[in-house]
């Protein structure tokens, strides 16, 4: 078997289809821009803040290029300054042939062809322009043309035979759009054999008013002339006339150089434009599209999506919006978790008296002892007062975080509010414990203990635990409410003469439905949600709650509970 090469322009069509294949898979694989996510309908992409961004862009540059154009294309300018200079310089050559070629000295009323010779080459020489003198009445009398050497050959490299000049093309073709644009006018620049001067407009001008003119000319080439004549005189007589030209190309190469100035920062601009567009979709349009695609995956999927990406370290706004997102994520993962556990506990908690009041009543329909069935009635109603006590509680817990969030926070007197909780618990009961508020602590400042917050809301809290330190004081027993102040921190202890808190439950008594209560305090009243909404409400507040047990220091035994809670104080404005 022989090997051969295939050249690339013998490539099989199934050869070629499946290289294209292969390209297009490579190129999607590599586009930034794909949107389709395993397990996940893409939802239609929009582009809105990355074609504002170019488009944007490309209006601010179209509107300097246009008006840069605009500018440059008027040439009025760069053309007027340039027939002001060429004036100025033949009076000058005037003045010097009115001076040394007139033939005859101080009494002639000619120019001698041959004095003009030297005084041409002086002053016109330089200057790389044309120069012509005609008598006053029109005839020729000298061209810088057969005087100086520049000016009678013109050159032009041609290309090779059978080739084409790209940049001779490109070059014409540049001049072709320059001169479109700019709009050339004027007459045809001819060479008269006879070189008579009155052939000429501006000489005319002069020969008949006695006063400079110019005139613009286009060559064969499409390139511009610019030509002043002024007059030749001496002692207000009029010897002729110099007619000084530019050289064909001389104002478009200056115009042309400016055009490729032009172009150039153009083409630069939109490079510019192009990393800056680039840029900023790197930076801002590519992170916020991720960050909505996260977002969209975590509402389509759930946990089983991928996290929010963490851009924290960018230090920009972007960053924060992706720690707050992911913040926000994780809140909410919280509460569906907070929710759902708190639905199973209500289910726990419901099921319990629901299902001794279902036993109670199918044993009442059987039994026919009245004792029995009157013992079976209070059953089922102290049932019905514990479920009832269930739903009014877990209405108000649920509501909780709803009216935390809606309601307006104020200053709150804690002093007065103390004084408003305690107050309703001086009541006349026979052996019921008495509670008392000590706000005699040195640490109160004279101008009073302020926290900014829910006045409502956190009454609830010190109703809260009074209502569980006096539930566990023993008859005439005593529960202390005493506040001070530390660390810029209002801090309010409850103590109750109590049995105390077993050290393991401490911080079980304020998970919710949590209850272990004496009898005496009777059944159904308590459904175990005081503590955790008290909880709750602290930490909305940016404080803490937590209980410790009294112990006496010499024995070591348990004297009670004492309940913390701790605010922070209003910060000064």
């Amino acid at each position: 078997m022989t090997a051969t090469n295939t050249a690339p322009d013998q490539v099989k069509p199934t050869q070629r289809v499946h290289w294209l294949r292969g390209a297009g898979a490579a190129l999607r694989h590599a586009w930034p821009f794909k949107r389709k996510q395993r397990g996940l309908v893409a939802r239609p992409r929009r582009w809105a803040l990355t074609a504002q961004i170019i488009v944007f862009n490309l209006f601010a540059l179209s509107v300097f290029i246009i008006a840069v154009i605009w500018v440059q294309g008027t040439r009025s300018g760069l053309v007027d300054e340039r027939i002001s200079s060429l004036t100025a310089q033949a009076q000058i050559v005037a003045a010097a042939l009115a001076k040394d070629a007139a033939a005859g000295g101080d009494s002639a009323t000619d120019l001698d062809g041959d004095l003009t010779v030297d005084v041409l080459k002086l002053l016109v020489g330089p200057t790389g322009m044309r120069a012509r003198v005609f008598s006053r009445s029109g005839h020729f009398v000298q061209d810088t043309r057969f005087i100086l050497s520049r000016n009678q050959v013109e050159r032009a490299e041609l290309p090779a035979p059978g080739r084409t000049d790209w940049t001779a093309f490109m070059y014409r073709a540049f001049n072709s759009a320059l001169y479109s644009l700019v709009g050339r006018k004027g007459p045809l620049a001819k060479e008269d054999p006879s070189n008579d001067g009155l052939t000429y407009e501006e000489v005319r001008h002069v020969i008949q008013k006695g006063e400079p003119g110019s005139t613009q000319r286009i060559d064969a080439q499409g390139k511009l002339i610019v030509s002043v004549a002024v007059p030749i005189q001496r002692f207000q007589f009029m010897l002729g006339v110099l007619m000084l030209s530019t050289e064909a190309g001389d104002i478009d190469d200056a115009l042309r150089e400016e055009w490729l100035r032009l172009i150039v920062a153009a083409l630069f601009a939109i490079l510019l434009m192009g990393a800056a567009s680039v840029f900023l979709w790197v930076r801002m349009t590519r992170p916020l599209r991720e960050l909505a695609d996260a977002a969209d995956a975590v509402r389509r999927q759930g946990r089983e999506a991928n996290a929010i990406p963490n851009m924290r370290n960018r230090r920009d706004e972007i960053g924060d919006l992706s720690v707050a997102l992911r913040s926000m994520t994780s809140a909410l993962y919280s509460r569906i978790d907070a929710i759902e556990q708190f639905a199973a506990d209500v289910a726990h908690e419901i099921k319990n008296p629901l299902t001794s009041v279902a036993s109670a009543v199918e044993t009442l329909g059987q039994s026919a002892d009245e004792g029995r069935r009157k013992k079976l009635m209070s059953v089922i109603r102290d049932d019905v007062q514990r479920i009832n006590r269930l739903i009014t509680d877990i209405s108000d817990a649920s509501r909780l975080d709803a009216e935390l969030s809606r309601e307006r926070l104020v200053d709150v007197d804690l002093i007065e509010l103390l004084r408003a909780v305690t107050s309703l618990y001086q009541r006349e009961e026979e052996q019921a414990p008495r509670v008392l508020l000590d706000t005699s602590s040195e640490t109160i400042p004279a101008q009073g203990v302020i926290v900014h917050g829910l006045d409502g809301a956190i009454a609830q809290v010190f109703r809260n635990v009074v209502d569980n330190a006096v539930s566990f004081s023993p008859p005439n027993g005593e529960v202390r409410v005493a506040l001070e102040v530390a660390g810029g921190q209002a801090i309010v202890t409850v103590d109750d003469q109590g049995p105390g808190i077993p050290e393991d439950n401490l911080e079980a008594i304020f998970r919710r439905f949590y209850t272990e209560r004496p009898a005496k305090h009777g059944f159904g009243k308590n459904s175990g949600l005081g503590l955790s909404i008290s909880r709750q409400i602290v930490e909305r507040h940016r404080g803490r709650i937590f209980a410790a047990n009294l112990q006496s220091e010499p024995a070591g035994s348990v004297n009670g509970a004492r309940f913390t809670v701790v605010l922070p104080l209003r910060v000064a404005p």
